[in-house]
């Protein structure tokens, strides 16, 4: 539905023809003279002028209202002068009233000119016979002016009205705007607040994450809480912990009802794990808070403090109290709790920061007074940590041209590569007072990026010297017992086959020399079994390689053990392949090794065992086994059986005393070949299997051995 203002418009279209057919009517019923037709036309060509201007120009439309105004004023003036009160003069009063009609909005004093236009007439003699052209342009001369004049009354009143609804919206809206900048104030100074708490808040969490000592980060806690709420507003801070013995309180300043009312807020908030804020109300209505009524406190706030590592861990509270009343908002508590938590994570770095350097001192004091020498290599080969002990091996070995250090940086190489455990013995390499030490090593990787070869050195030399000490002891012993030994083991082998000789013996007396004689041979064996263990102890076990076939080997050591193995009521057999490939051995070792074995089974077997003695090729070497039916050996000292002078709980000791040294010479003889000897099963009370390998030689080697013997 269309507004009024366009039905308006639309009426205005449809009687615009109106003025100009009166127009049209007046020119024509009126005489008028050239020059006055040339004024209309002048008026009118100036007027359609400015009705361009005005379509074109609307920056100027108050300019061109003086103008057109001015110039119906000039028309007016110019046709009275010509005319007279003439009728013509109400076309100008006509154009003059649309045009202020039609620029109402811009200025209503165009209006002037057509609403005083009309009391320049005089009013015509008025005939009773007929109505003439003046009395008609009087009359809509008349009535023009008293529309025009009521036209502004009306518009001035609309237009006075509309000015009231616009103040009285200038006003809502000035109202609103200063309303709107009030809260923006209060907004603004709210920001400005809470980025002031904010930048006190940072710096205060700076200051404190700056330093790693423990007091120092409580007594920063406390400094800057204090800064952050502002001093005037609180009267102490208290920093509750919790200890094994129970709360410890931290206070911003001294107070000695302190530990009183902090116990008091902190308990609870701990207990719940929730922030408690208390007005006066809620403090004189509570008996619970009695400490804070009688200290006249009238605002407290306590948080808890939570482990950052474990959240659901409690370790103590924050308490803020204050005498004033309403000291503290939801904006204080929620800064407050932001605080707390910054906080604890600074006090659990000081806590982790005193703990390192706890364990850094204590490792520090491990390493420089540990007994053995400690020395660290990383990737590289450089040192990356050593102690006293092994900073002196290192200095003496210098000092007397040694090269310790060449061989430990050596074996921290081996580590690296080999990436396994290893045990050797090394020497300083001086040539004076030479020091020995058991470096044994292992990798570490403190991060998944490095990798530390540790090498523990402990000195042996002492050891070494004793060692030394009884071999020469042993080697002196020894020679001392074997030399009556076989002085009396000839005598015996005399007495037994030349009797005739020296007298004859009875049966008994026959019986009882070939016990001695046998008792003789078995102290004879060990004797020697001690000279062999002590020689290679020493470093001095002497092969002589030659080329022979183990299966030889092994049925002529079968053969040659049977009769000792029958004694016992045991089966000895050998399970053989057709052949295996030649190899060089000093047999007579080898030999000594199978006897031990052999003699070592029938000790664990009992009567009616078996032994049985087989051999096979795996890969480069030759393997040998030796199995048992006999008591077994229990895990636990498996890797003990190659020890000197160890003997197996659950041996057989009727079968004949022993060192314990049978297998230890094994292991030397196997080892200086360039074997390995082992514990390959065992089951205690169904037997065990012991294995050595032999390496098969290499071709080369093979036909350079040969060409030694055929020369």
């Amino acid at each position: 539905m269309r507004s009024t203002n366009e039905q308006f418009q639309t009426l205005l279209r449809y009687l615009l023809p109106l003025p100009a057919l009166a127009v049209g009517w007046i020119l024509i019923h009126l005489s008028l003279s050239p020059m006055i037709l040339l004024g209309l036309i002048g008026y009118g060509l100036l007027n359609i002028a400015l009705l361009l201007l005005f379509q074109r120009r609307p920056e100027i439309t108050n300019r061109l209202l003086l103008i057109a105004s001015l110039s119906d004023i000039v028309a007016l003036i110019g046709l009275l002068a010509l005319a007279g009160f003439a009728p013509v003069l109400g076309l100008v009063q006509g154009v003059s009233a649309l045009r202020a009609w039609r620029y109402r909005y811009y200025s209503l004093w165009p209006a002037v000119v057509p609403a005083l236009a009309g009391i320049l007439y005089v009013a015509p003699p008025v005939t009773a016979s007929a109505i003439t052209m003046s009395t008609l342009a009087y009359g809509s001369s008349l009535l023009l002016s008293m529309l025009t004049v009521v036209g502004l009354i009306l518009f001035g009143n609309q237009q006075r009205g509309a000015a009231r609804e616009w103040r009285a919206q200038y006003e809502l809206l000035r109202r609103e705007h200063k309303q709107r900048i009030a809260s923006l104030e209060a907004s603004n100074n709210d920001l400005r607040e809470r980025l002031r708490r904010m930048e006190a808040l940072g710096e205060s969490l700076r200051a404190i994450n700056s330093s790693l000592s423990l007091d120092d980060v409580l007594r920063q806690i406390l400094d800057s809480l204090a800064q952050m709420l502002g001093m005037q507003r609180i009267d102490n801070v208290a920093l509750t912990l919790i200890h094994p013995s129970g709360l410890e309180h931290r206070f911003l300043q001294s107070d000695p009802d302190g530990v009183n009312w902090a116990t008091a807020l902190a308990q609870p908030t701990i207990a719940s794990a929730q922030t408690i804020m208390l007005d006066q109300q809620a403090i004189e209505q509570q008996t619970a808070w009695s400490e804070l009524t009688r200290k006249r406190l009238r605002s407290a706030i306590s948080v808890p403090l939570y482990d950052p590592d474990q959240p659901e861990q409690m370790r103590g509270a924050l308490s803020v109290v204050s005498a004033q009343e309403m000291a503290f908002s939801p904006a204080e508590e929620r800064h407050l709790i932001s605080f707390s938590i910054q906080a604890m994570i600074a006090i659990r770095n000081a806590e982790l920061h005193v703990q390192l350097s706890r364990e850094r001192a204590m490792l520090s004091a491990v390493v420089r007074d540990m007994a053995d020498g400690l020395i660290v290599y990383d990737a590289q080969g450089h040192v990356h940590l050593d102690n006293v002990i092994v900073q002196q091996a290192l200095s003496h070995s210098a000092a007397h041209n040694g090269n310790l250090a060449q061989q430990l940086a050596e074996l921290a190489t081996q580590l690296h590569s080999r990436g396994e455990a290893i045990s050797e013995e090394v020497s300083d390499g001086a040539v004076e007072s030479p020091h020995y030490y058991l470096a044994r090593g292992t990798l570490v990787k403190p991060a998944s990026d490095t990798q530390l070869a540790v090498l523990v050195l402990h000195d042996v030399t002492e050891q070494k010297v004793q060692e030394q000490r009884q071999r020469e002891f042993i080697a002196k012993v020894a020679h001392e017992l074997r030399n009556p030994l076989n002085t009396l083991h000839g005598f015996l082998k005399v007495v037994l086959k030349e009797s005739d000789n020296v007298g004859k013996l009875t049966d008994v007396q026959r019986e009882f020399l070939g016990e001695v004689d046998a008792s003789a041979q078995r102290l004879a064996k060990r004797i020697n079994e001690l000279i062999n263990y002590n020689r290679a102890a020493a470093g001095q076990i002497q092969l002589h390689p030659a080329r022979a076939n183990i299966i030889d080997l092994i049925i002529s050591t079968c053969v040659q053990q049977q009769p000792h193995v029958r004694e016992h009521n045991i089966e000895l057999e050998w399970e053989l392949p057709d052949q295996l490939p030649d190899i060089f051995i000093d047999t007579e070792r080898i030999n000594q090794v199978l006897v031990n074995l052999i003699e070592n089974a029938v000790k664990a077997t009992p009567n009616s065992g078996k032994i049985t003695v087989s051999a096979e090729l795996f890969g480069n070497e030759i393997r040998v086994h030796v199995t048992d039916t006999g008591v077994g050996i229990p895990p636990e000292q498996i890797d003990k059986v190659f020890l000197p002078f160890y003997q197996a709980h659950n041996s057989n000791q009727n079968r004949g005393p022993h060192l314990g040294l049978g297998l230890a010479i094994c292991k030397q003889f196997v080892e200086a070949h360039g074997g390995k000897i082992r514990v390959s099963h065992s089951e205690v009370g169904k037997g065990t299997r012991f294995t050595f390998s032999l390496p098969l030689p290499q071709e080369r080697s093979l036909g350079v051995d040969e060409t030694n013997r055929s020369a």
